[in-house]
């Protein structure tokens, strides 16, 4: 007498048990997003959710779907806006009252996207700081102010270098496109 064993499932949120295509993107986007530090693994869920959709998603359907909060929904959409990663389309229901978001699929756009709104000001407000971390560091005295005047050294060439490049990084990417 044989018994079949079945296999154990990972718990899945209940819209992706049956769409593994769509539990992949959301996966592999919410890691892609951890990796580079752009924010919580939410963020990158709801770009992979949308790039696996054929169709537009409504708010409610992103944090129904995701089951994330709708505060960690509202952030996520609002930053992926932000940086240009969503779009919102033209309402499908007969009341066109919701708003439905879909995925930018440049990776030019994308890429020019996370350099305008996150790298750029970095690059430009870190003056401020590192003015502040020498003038902090010359108020330690001996070898402490040595090192510490080291440190704001290497920072303010790590800025020059930033600031060097990111000309470069901006060109290679092309113009900024028009909406």
């Amino acid at each position: 007498m044989s018994t079949a064993i079945k296999a154990v499932q990972p718990a899945v949120p209940r819209f992706l048990a049956a769409d593994e295509f769509s539990r992949e993107c959301v996966e592999f986007f919410g890691e892609t997003v951890q990796l580079f530090g752009f924010g919580p693994p939410s963020i990158g869920e709801i770009y992979g959710l949308l790039y696996a959709s054929q169709e537009p998603l409504s708010f409610s359907d992103i944090f129904e779907r995701l089951d994330i909060s709708k505060g960690s929904a509202s952030q996520g959409l609002n930053l992926l806006r932000s940086l240009g990663a969503v779009h919102t389309v033209a309402p499908v229901d007969a009341n066109g009252r919701r708003e439905y978001f879909s995925p930018e699929l440049s990776l030019r756009k994308l890429l020019r996207g996370v350099l305008d709104e996150r790298v750029s000001p970095l690059a430009g407000k870190s003056a401020g700081r590192l003015a502040r971390l020498r003038e902090l560091a010359d108020w330690a005295g001996g070898r402490e102010r040595k090192f510490r005047l080291s440190r704001v050294q290497q920072l303010e060439t790590w800025r020059r270098r930033l600031k060097a490049v990111m000309p470069v990084l901006i060109a290679l990417l092309g113009p900024k496109s028009k909406k």
